[in-house]
């Protein structure tokens, strides 16, 4: 879901919604890093964040951490130049860990140049495609696929493009098919392995240190997130 508020309605509302639930004897409201980030970047114009890795530490008493990679904004010679950070390990709730258990290499939270805010997961980079301000489509082979212009050519670098381009078809089915702003895009599917996402083996490829921490770590295999239950929860929004 999109939402577009200033910063103080938006600072107010995550206020209200924790004294309502903490008053009703609910669970107490807890901030998430990119309700932080929602208010620490909101005099950035647009932004990107994406869950650049994830970790479990402990078997018993488990921490969850993320590392974010943020995709901001500023002027070089009268023109706009994305530029990227990338954070140092952040903790984050148990619920929040396995709720992003499928979007490594995803972005998570995005802000775009209108100031419409979306916490459903993309393809990273997604943002800027179909942005005439960047890009263009372009045929080859009889198939289109989004070209950047030559000054935002290592943008293809910074979001695994030139490995993985994005074609037309497909980023008509994100924002045409019901899932831009509305539920998480992982793209075309094929068996169990989906072309962006934890599932998909670019990100395997990009980020092996992720995968092999999680097969030699037993707070992975012993966690909730096998349980039939919390695989539920986290098992919609593929592409078709």
């Amino acid at each position: 879901m999109m939402i577009k508020l200033n910063n103080l309605k938006l600072i107010m509302l995550l206020t209200l919604v924790s004294v309502i639930l903490y008053g009703c004897g609910g669970k107490e409201f807890k901030k998430t890093p990119l309700d932080n980030y929602i208010v620490e970047f909101s005099n950035e114009k647009e932004f990107s964040i994406i869950l650049q890795d994830m970790d479990v530490d402990g078997t018993f008493f488990k921490t969850y951490k993320h590392k974010y990679r943020i995709i901001k904004h500023k002027e070089e010679e009268g023109e706009d130049a994305p530029y990227e950070e990338t954070t140092d390990w952040v903790e984050v709730g148990e619920d929040f860990f396995w709720k992003n258990e499928n979007n490594l290499g995803m972005s998570v939270l995005e802000k775009d140049a209108e100031g419409k805010i979306s916490k459903v997961s993309a393809p990273p980079g997604y943002k800027y495609v179909g942005d005439k301000r960047y890009g263009e489509w372009r045929t080859h082979n009889g198939g289109s696929f989004w070209a950047f212009y030559g000054r935002y050519m290592f943008m293809n670098q910074m979001f695994g493009m030139i490995q993985r381009p994005v074609y037309q078809r497909d980023y008509n089915t994100y924002s045409s098919g019901g899932y831009y702003g509305r539920r998480n895009y992982y793209g075309p599917k094929t068996g169990s392995s989906t072309l962006y996402g934890t599932n998909s083996a670019a990100t395997r490829k990009a980020n092996p240190n992720f995968f092999q921490r999680r097969a030699s770590k037993s707070g992975w295999s012993s966690s909730k997130s096998r349980s039939g239950s919390s695989s539920r929860s986290r098992g919609s929004g593929y592409g078709k």
